[in-house]
């Protein structure tokens, strides 16, 4: 095979990819290096790790982040997706309970909040809270609304 750029629809070559994205991450953490406090390089990196599915990593990263800005939600959920993923619901819920203080109309936090109660930590009737202020938030036309609204009746009907 000849070293020509891939052709559209040709897959890229993954050990390539592995190379960006280490280079990508060695620049974060330089950066973070030099400024601790770059709240864009700490969140950059912990949606790598999150994309690559390294929880540990992380939650580090995304935790230096809440440090430095305590009332940015998206961060609280994307922190406990990861304690979720790491194995840890009972943090996970406590960043999803942040990330709903910090702001309330956060689907994202609410749903996943949703999540935890109903499947790690079988409390159905605080995952019904979550998800019905999370049916609350979002459009009829939503393609989760109908699905999750008939699993919301299902969970009502079995808790009387």
């Amino acid at each position: 095979q000849t070293n020509q750029p891939a052709q559209s629809g040709e897959q890229p070559d993954p050990q390539q990819m592995m190379e960006h994205v280490s280079q990508e991450i060695e620049a974060l953490k330089q950066k973070i290096g030099k400024n601790p406090k770059d709240i864009e390089a700490l969140v950059a990196l912990g949606n790598m790790y999150f994309d690559a599915n390294m929880p540990p990593q992380a939650i580090e990263y995304y935790t230096r982040a809440t440090e430095l800005q305590p009332d940015n939600s998206n961060i609280w959920t994307d922190l406990g997706t990861m304690h979720r993923h790491n194995g840890d619901p009972d943090r996970a819920v406590e960043c999803y309970q942040k990330a709903v203080k910090a702001d309330p109309k956060n689907k994202n936090a609410w749903f996943n909040l949703g999540i935890v109660y109903k499947f790690d930590k079988n409390e159905t009737k605080k995952a019904l809270e979550a998800w019905k202020t999370f049916l609350n938030l979002i459009s009829p036309d939503d393609p989760h609304y109908q699905s999750l609204k008939e699993e919301v009746a299902k969970l009502e009907a079995q808790t009387k």
